[in-house]
């Protein structure tokens, strides 16, 4: 397997000069190695994985006494071992992220926007800490997915899969199955599930989910308020998040409420986008800095030795041949004076750094609860990105490898070690079948509140749900890909990174 590591996906360069004194230097053929006990797809693997680690990992020095665990002649699980020695500080995992994959194709297929899916993003909790059973909220439904034409909507609730209750061990079938039945019920005082006799079939299709989920227009005293519900940073959404700015614009909204409390993440294009839009013009006029990027060592003199820098100014033109995008922001800027981020321990990446990269400008304020707290950027390589030829065995394999620590213009990062903390707290009820947008949704009217709307006195809700245990989100890796970086080679070089 020849080791010319080409410097990136997107800058598309042959690795050169300081960066071949990194690479593996074994390209011997794995079938001359009698004594190994690896399959061909291992071995090549195992070096794969070194390579990747020992070139782009921002923690490159950090782990470098484990990368011989890495061994292609002994070693028959590259996957679980990458898992083991990405950082940590004693038991604490610092770096959540970096991932070795032998699917690289379906990791990264969701990032698109295209998955084979029901379309709808069912939030899962356990009824007891003594039980197993489960009820599940529906959060929100894409438009045109097979939910949508079944009827489901925010605030119904499956307490069936088909035909057997919900529990810990089959809830993951709400997005994994091909095909399902659900059973609907109410829950009432005390957690107590009330059937309502209501069942929905569906068929998972492979599907582009729009991830805008509302845009909204609210007067508030005079005042107008715009808000926009994203739950993905995706490529195919930037055209009509321009033509909701230029509506918000042309309205004369002056206040934003961003709802990002379920949106993992994305491609940075689009995050580069959106601050385009939201920013004050006079920032976005003079391209001063949105964000900055730190690197391992290795890939920091690399980009001082090219010219390359690691800040990203505002801009307002956008062309990737690559991903067919031709796109413009600049009369799309809202004249916006302040933005309210809503925010969720599902709030992650691109979310996290757009609210970040928006701080030094203009006042941000934070509804709802602590995020996630990914302040890694990195790069999503497959083999074909990094090798000239690639062994058959591992074609289908890949990385995501946390590459840089993202800083906003005041050299800081928000959210991390753990995430941003809202200024006001907040919390998502999706058992209460208000849909988003509604200014009674409970995130929604904690943000108009904030923003000067004034409501009757508070009634009694069901917020009582929220006390019970979530269980994690099986959902698709929205994290994505990510483009234009560094700076200089936004336009000139074309191609893929990650986030």
């Amino acid at each position: 397997m020849k080791k010319e590591v080409i410097m990136s996906a997107f800058l598309g360069l042959a690795c050169t000069g300081i960066l071949l004194s990194s690479c593996s230097e074994n390209n011997d053929d794995p079938s001359s190695k009698p004594d190994r006990t690896t399959t061909d797809e291992m071995y090549y693997a195992n070096q794969f994985a070194r390579d990747m680690l020992e070139t782009y990992y921002y923690w490159n020095k950090e782990i470098a006494g484990d990368l011989p665990l890495l061994d292609p002649e002994t070693n028959n699980d590259p996957i679980t071992t990458v898992d083991q020695i990405k950082y940590h500080e004693g038991d604490k995992v610092i770096d959540k992220w970096t991932m070795l994959t032998n699917d690289f194709k379906s990791f990264t297929s969701g990032v698109e926007g295209v998955a084979t899916t029901y379309g709808y993003m069912p939030v899962t909790y356990l009824l007891s800490e003594q039980g197993n059973e489960c009820i599940s909220a529906i959060a929100y439904v894409h438009k045109g997915s097979p939910a949508e034409k079944a009827g489901l909507k925010r605030g119904d609730l499956i307490y069936q899969i088909d035909g057997k209750p919900l529990t810990t061990a089959n809830y993951t079938e709400l997005f994994n199955s091909s095909s399902i039945t659900l059973s609907l019920a109410e829950l009432g005082a005390d957690n107590v599930i009330t059937p309502t006799g209501k069942t929905v079939s569906m068929n998972a299709v492979e599907m582009y989910e729009d991830p805008i989920l509302c845009d909204s227009i609210y007067d508030i005293n005079g005042k107008k308020v715009g808000y926009l519900a994203y739950s993905s940073f995706d490529l195919a959404s930037i055209p009509q998040l321009v033509e909701i700015s230029k509506k918000f614009k042309a309205e004369g909204v002056k206040e934003l409420i961003l709802d990002l409390r379920y949106n993992g993440g994305g491609y940075v294009i689009t995050e580069s986008a959106m601050a385009s839009m939201y920013a004050p013009q006079e920032a976005v006029s003079s391209k001063k800095i949105f964000e900055k990027e730190e690197y391992n060592d290795l890939l920091t003199a690399y980009y001082e030795q090219e010219g390359i820098s690691t800040e990203t100014p505002f801009q307002t033109e956008y062309k990737v041949e690559s991903a067919n995008l031709n796109i413009s922001t600049k009369d799309a800027n809202i004249g916006l004076e302040k933005v309210y981020g809503i925010i969720s321990g599902n709030s992650a990446s691109a979310s996290e750094a757009l609210l970040s990269g928006l701080m030094p400008y203009m006042n941000v304020e934070l509804i709802g609860e602590q995020s996630h707290g990914k302040y890694c950027t990195g790069f999503m390589l497959g083999t074909s990105d990094v090798y000239e030829k690639v062994p058959v065995a591992i074609e289908n394999w890949g990385i995501y490898v946390m590459v840089s620590i993202y800083k906003n213009a005041n050299n800081e990062t928000p959210c991390m070690p753990d995430g941003l903390t809202p200024d006001v707290a907040a919390s998502d009820d999706p058992f209460v079948m208000t849909q988003l947008g509604d200014v009674n949704e409970a995130m929604l009217k904690t943000a108009l509140t904030q923003a000067g709307k004034t409501y009757p006195a508070e009634q009694s809700s069901r917020s009582m749900n929220l006390r019970m245990k979530e269980m994690p989100m099986q959902r698709k890796a929205n994290f994505g890909k990510r483009i234009l970086l560094p700076a200089t080679a936004h336009i000139q070089h074309q191609g893929l990174t990650a986030e």
